[in-house]
C-alpha cells in the first residue's frame, strides 16, 4: 500500500464511489468508453487534489471550502497534468520555441555571438530584447510582431462606381456608429450618403470618403476606419472581416515591412553561422539540431544546452516541427510531447504525471518511440498515469484501470484494475473484447469503386515541405490521408486544399476561418461537388459561458420553451431571462457561476459564486421550471439524458441530440463550458451541427481532421457507421488519420512521406487499403488491418 496511490469513494461528476489503487513508479493506463469517467478520475479527482495540497502548502488555499468529492487519497506526491482542454487555451503568440524556452536561448546566443551587418550597426550594443517579438524593442512596428497583416484592397472597395455611398464596404455605412459619423462627413462636403453614387462625386470627395478630412468630421475615412474595426479597435470584428473577405476586399498577407519575420531591423540584419534568427526558427528541428551540432563548442554552454533540448524533442517525435510553429496550431498529442520533453530535460523525479491521450497524432512507427520515452520517465522514479485508448500503448502499460460500463449516468464504475493480460479476459468491459479480438473492430472487405471522371485534382502544391505535389482525390468515397508526423498531411489538406476550396467555392464552403491566405496551387474538379464543410478541431465558442447547447442552437429553443410556460407568462418573463449573457445572468459572477481568484505564482482558482450558488443565474430565472426542471438542471443534463427529456417536447432539439449521440457525444453535458472541451470533441459537435441542418442530401464534401480522436473502439465504430452513411447518401469524405483501424475502413488512402519535415512532402503510395498492404513503399500498409 505504501507504493500505491489509494483513492476511496471518488464521486465527482458521474463517478459512483470509486475505490482504486494506482501503483507508484509505474505506467498506468485509464481506459473505457468515451464519457465513462476516465478524466473525472485522473484529472478532476487525482490531479485536482494534488494541486489543492500544493496550494495549501504554499498558504494560498485559505478561501476554498468546496464539497468533498472523495473520502480519502493516500500516497499522493506532487502532481503535474497536461490535458487537451487546458492546452487549447494557449496564447496565440506562444510558439514551440517560447514554450520550451529555446527561443530565449537563441535570443541570448544572437545578442552575445551574433554578427551584425555594418550598414545597421548604430553603435548600440545588441541585447536579448532586440530578438524577441513580444518585446517593444524587438517587434516590427507595423505588424507588432505577428508577421502578417490584414490588407484591404482599396481599389476593390471603390471599384463599383454605381454603388451609393451608404453601400461602400458591404453596407458598412448603414450600421450603428459608422452611419452617424458618415452622415456628418457627407453633410460637411455636400454629399448625400443615401442618394449619391460614387460616379456622381468629385475626386476630392472620393478622397474624403477614403481617408477622411483631417479631423473636420469625426469620420476618419473608410480605409482607416475599416482597419481599426478589423484589428479589434471596436471589440468584435468577425462579421465585417467575413463580409469583406467574401467580397475579395480583404486578405491576410505577409507584413510588407518585416517580410513576415515579426522582428525589427536589428534582428533581421544580424546572423549566426550565416543564418538570421528567423531562418533558424523556421528550420525543422532535426535540421536545426544538425546545424548546431556542426558548430558545437565545449566552451559555449549555451550551445550545449540548446543541443540537449533539441535532441530531446527529436526523441519524443517532434523533429518535424519548427520553433516558429504557433502552439495553438499543434495537436493535443504534440503539445503533450512538448511538455514531456521539458520534463525529461528538467530531470524531475518522484512526480505523478497525468497525460491525456499522449499518442494522439502519432503514426504507429512513432508510438514505439513515445512509449520508450514514457518508460524512461518512469525509470527516473516518476509515476505516469495516462488516459488512453491506443492498443499499443495499453499493451506496454504496467497497470490497467477500465471505467464503464457505458457513458454519462450509465458509467462512472470501475470495471477492472490489474495487469494487461488479465484485462483481456474481462467479460464486463466494452474495451477488452476489441483487444482480445473476441469482437474485433469491423473492417470492410469491399471498397467503393473509384470514378476517374469525378475527382479533385490538386497540382503544384508546394507550401511548407510539399515538393510540387500533384494528387488525385476521388469523390463519392471515403478518402484517408496518412503519413508520419510532419510528412505533409496537414500541408496538403489544411494548408493547400482547404484554402483553394474556400477561394473557389466562396459561400458554399463552410468553415470557422474568416480569412485564408492565398496559395500557389491549382485545383480542378469542383464542378463535381455542391458544398464543402471544413470540420476541424478548433474550439467551439470563444467565451466561458458558451457551451454545446449554445453552439448547436439548442439553447435558443430551450429558452423559448421556458418562456412559454404558464409560470413565466404570469410573471411577464421573456426568453432573455434564461440566458446568463442577458437579463438572467448573475450580476456578481457575470453568468460564470464561479469567481476567479489569483493565488500567486501565476495560479488561479475558481470558487462557486456565493450570490447564485454556482448556477450563473439570478433567483427569478431559477424559479421557473419545465416539467420540474429549472434552466440550470437542463444544462447539467448529458445529451443522452436530454434526448429522453425533450423527445415529446421539441422535434428540432431531439433531432440535434440524436445526431450528437451518433457522433459519440452522448455523454457530454449541454452546458459544459467550451474551454473544457477537447479538440476531438469540438470537431464532432461541429459535425453534428452541420448534419442537423439537413443539407447533406447529396454532393457535399466533408473534410475532417482525425475525427476519432478521444473515442474508444466502441464509439469509433459508431462514428464510422455515420460517416459511411454520409457517403452512401452521395457525399464525399476526406479524413486525415493515423488510426490503422479507421484507415482500413477507407475506400482510398493517400500516404505522404516517407519521413517528416525535409524528408517528407511527397506522395509515397495511394490506393485502397489492400493495395497499400501489398505496396512495399507504404509505411502505414504494414499496420493496416
Amino acid at each position: 500500500m505504501k507504493n500505491d496511490i489509494v483513492i476511496k469513494n471518488a464521486r465527482i461528476h458521474n463517478l459512483k464511489n470509486v475505490d482504486v489503487s494506482i501503483p507508484k513508479h509505474k505506467l498506468t493506463v485509464i481506459t473505457g468508453v468515451s464519457g465513462s469517467g476516465k478524466s473525472s478520475l485522473a484529472f478532476d479527482t487525482l490531479y485536482e487534489e494534488g494541486k489543492r495540497r500544493y496550494l495549501m502548502f504554499s498558504g494560498t488555499q485559505f478561501m476554498i471550502d468546496n464539497i468533498p468529492t472523495f473520502d480519502s487519497i493516500n500516497g499522493l506526491s506532487p502532481t503535474v497534468a497536461v490535458e487537451q482542454r487546458i492546452i487549447r487555451q494557449s496564447n496565440p503568440r506562444s510558439t514551440v520555441g517560447t514554450k520550451i524556452k529555446i527561443s530565449a536561448m537563441l535570443s541570448a546566443l544572437y545578442a552575445n555571438f551574433g554578427e551584425r551587418s555594418l550598414e545597421y550597426d548604430n553603435g548600440v550594443p545588441l541585447d536579448i530584447a532586440m530578438f524577441q517579438r513580444n518585446s517593444p524593442r524587438g517587434m516590427c512596428v507595423k505588424c507588432l510582431g505577428k508577421g502578417v497583416a490584414k490588407c484591404l484592397d482599396e481599389d476593390a472597395l471603390f471599384a463599383d462606381t454605381t454603388q451609393h455611398i451608404c453601400d461602400i464596404a458591404c453596407e458598412l455605412g448603414r450600421r450603428g456608429q459608422t452611419r452617424n459619423m458618415l452622415e456628418e462627413l457627407c453633410r460637411n462636403h455636400n454629399m448625400n450618403m443615401w442618394e449619391d453614387r460614387l460616379c456622381d462625386l468629385s475626386d476630392e470627395q472620393i478622397d474624403f470618403l477614403k481617408y477622411g478630412d483631417n479631423g473636420i468630421s469625426r469620420f476618419d475615412g473608410f480605409i482607416p476606419w475599416i482597419y481599426m474595426i478589423i484589428n479589434g479597435g471596436l471589440g468584435s470584428s468577425g462579421r465585417l472581416a467575413h463580409l469583406l473577405t467574401n467580397a475579395d476586399m480583404l486578405q491576410q498577407k505577409v507584413c510588407p515591412k518585416c517580410g513576415g519575420t515579426g522582428l525589427g531591423e536589428q534582428a533581421t540584419h544580424t546572423t549566426f553561422g550565416g543564418k538570421t534568427i528567423t531562418e533558424l526558427e523556421h528550420m525543422y528541428i532535426h535540421d536545426l539540431l544538425a546545424f548546431f551540432e556542426k558548430r558545437s563548442d565545449d566552451k559555449n554552454p549555451l550551445l550545449k544546452e540548446i543541443i540537449t533540448k533539441l535532441s530531446c524533442m527529436v526523441d519524443v517525435g517532434l523533429y518535424h516541427l519548427a520553433l516558429s510553429r504557433p502552439v495553438p496550431t499543434l495537436s493535443g498529442g504534440e503539445i503533450q510531447r512538448l511538455f514531456l520533453a521539458s520534463y525529461i530535460i528538467a530531470e524531475m523525479d518522484s512526480i505523478i504525471f497525468v497525460f491525456d491521450e499522449p499518442t494522439i497524432g502519432l503514426h504507429e512507427v512513432e508510438k514505439e518511440n513515445l512509449i520508450k520515452i514514457v518508460h524512461k520517465l518512469v525509470d527516473s522514479g516518476n509515476t505516469v498515469i495516462a488516459v488512453e485508448h491506443d492498443e499499443n500503448f495499453m499493451r506496454h502499460a504496467d497497470y490497467i484501470i477500465d471505467m464503464g460500463p457505458e457513458a454519462g449516468v450509465r458509467g462512472g464504475v470501475k470495471i477492472y484494475e490489474g495487469g494487461y493480460d488479465e484485462f483481456l479476459k474481462c467479460q464486463t468491459s466494452k474495451t477488452s473484447p476489441y483487444l482480445s479480438n473476441e469482437i474485433g473492430f469491423k473492417i470492410k472487405s469491399d471498397y467503393r469503386p473509384i470514378n476517374k471522371d469525378k475527382m479533385l485534382v490538386l497540382s503544384n502544391a508546394n507550401i511548407h515541405n510539399l515538393k510540387n505535389v500533384t494528387v488525385h482525390i476521388p469523390l463519392g468515397v471515403m478518402v484517408g490521408v496518412a503519413g508520419v508526423s510532419g510528412s505533409g498531411k496537414s500541408s496538403l489538406i489544411s494548408d493547400t486544399l482547404v484554402p483553394k476550396l474556400k477561394e473557389l467555392l466562396r459561400t458554399k464552403c463552410v468553415s470557422d476561418d474568416e480569412i485564408s491566405e492565398t496559395v500557389d496551387a491549382c485545383l480542378t474538379g469542383i464542378e463535381n461537388m455542391k458544398r464543402c464543410y471544413i470540420i476541424d478541431q478548433r474550439p467551439i465558442g470563444r467565451s466561458r459561458t458558451s457551451c454545446p447547447a449554445t453552439y448547436t442552437g439548442i439553447f435558443d429553443r430551450v429558452r423559448t420553451l421556458f418562456a412559454a410556460t404558464e409560470q413565466a407568462k404570469e410573471c411577464g418573463y421573456t426568453a432573455g431571462l434564461f440566458s446568463v449573457n442577458s437579463e438572467g445572468g448573475c450580476r456578481k459572477c457575470k453568468g460564470d457561476g464561479v469567481v476567479h481568484y489569483h493565488v500567486g505564482f501565476g495560479n488561479f482558482i475558481d470558487v462557486d459564486c456565493e450570490d447564485c450558488g454556482g448556477s450563473g443565474y439570478i433567483p427569478e430565472a431559477m424559479e421557473i421550471t419545465l416539467d420540474g426542471k429549472n434552466i440550470r438542471e437542463i444544462l447539467e443534463m448529458s445529451v443522452d439524458e436530454a434526448k429522453d427529456f425533450f423527445t415529446e417536447k421539441d422535434k428540432v432539439i431531439t433531432n440535434i441530440l440524436n445526431i450528437l449521440k451518433r457522433v459519440g457525444m452522448g455523454y457530454i453535458k449541454l452546458g459544459q463550458a467550451t474551454p473544457t472541451i477537447s479538440g476531438g470533441e469540438s470537431q464532432r459537435i461541429k459535425l453534428a451541427k452541420e448534419l442537423s441542418k439537413g443539407k447533406n442530401a447529396k454532393g457535399a464534401l466533408y473534410i475532417l481532421d482525425e475525427p476519432t480522436t478521444g473515442l474508444s473502439f466502441y464509439d469509433s465504430e459508431k462514428l464510422l457507421d455515420l460517416l459511411n452513411e454520409l457517403v452512401e447518401y452521395g457525399n464525399s469524405i476526406i479524413i486525415t488519420e493515423h488510426d490503422p483501424y479507421v484507415l482500413s475502413n477507407c475506400d482510398y488512402i493517400i500516404e505522404m512521406g516517407e519521413g517528416g519535415g525535409s524528408d517528407g512532402g511527397e506522395v509515397i503510395s495511394h490506393g485502397n487499403p489492400m493495395e497499400l498492404k501489398n505496396n512495399p513503399k507504404s509505411i502505414i500498409g504494414r499496420y493496416l488491418k
